[in-house]
């Protein structure tokens, strides 16, 4: 199982790239997770965690940290390739392992869906 591993390469943790993600403003939501997502120059799918204190205290928040690490960890392979993504659990109830593999999956495909019919800045302008 070499192929699942979560590198450090792949944690998004700079202020400025959660800011450019934000910024983008491209988001999709499931009752799960409300996920963000931006391209990047790379050819890989780094994610960021925001887990607020609405969902309980640190031993809590890092429970759906790591379960959402995790998550990712193991569908990366199903996710597409040069995506900054940032991933905030909405319902602590709902938090399982496979809900939020689940949820991943089906969030970045409508994320790439709407990233794609964003008109890139340099097409507008040819």
């Amino acid at each position: 199982m070499t192929g699942f591993t979560f590198t450090k390469a792949q944690h998004l943790r700079a202020k400025s790239d959660f800011e450019r993600v934000y910024a983008l403003k491209c988001k999709a939501a499931d009752g799960v997770l409300l996920l963000f997502a931006a391209r990047n120059e790379e050819r890989l799918t780094r994610i960021g965690l925001s887990v607020s204190k609405k969902h309980g205290g640190a031993i809590v928040r890092n429970r759906l940290k790591r379960l959402l690490r995790e998550a990712f960890r193991l569908m990366q392979h199903q996710i597409p390739p040069g995506l900054d993504l940032i991933a905030i659990p909405l319902a602590k109830e709902k938090a399982s392992l496979a809900a939020y593999q689940e949820s991943l999956v089906k969030g970045t495909r409508r994320l790439m869906r709407r990233l794609d019919q964003v008109v890139k800045p340099d097409e507008a302008t040819q």
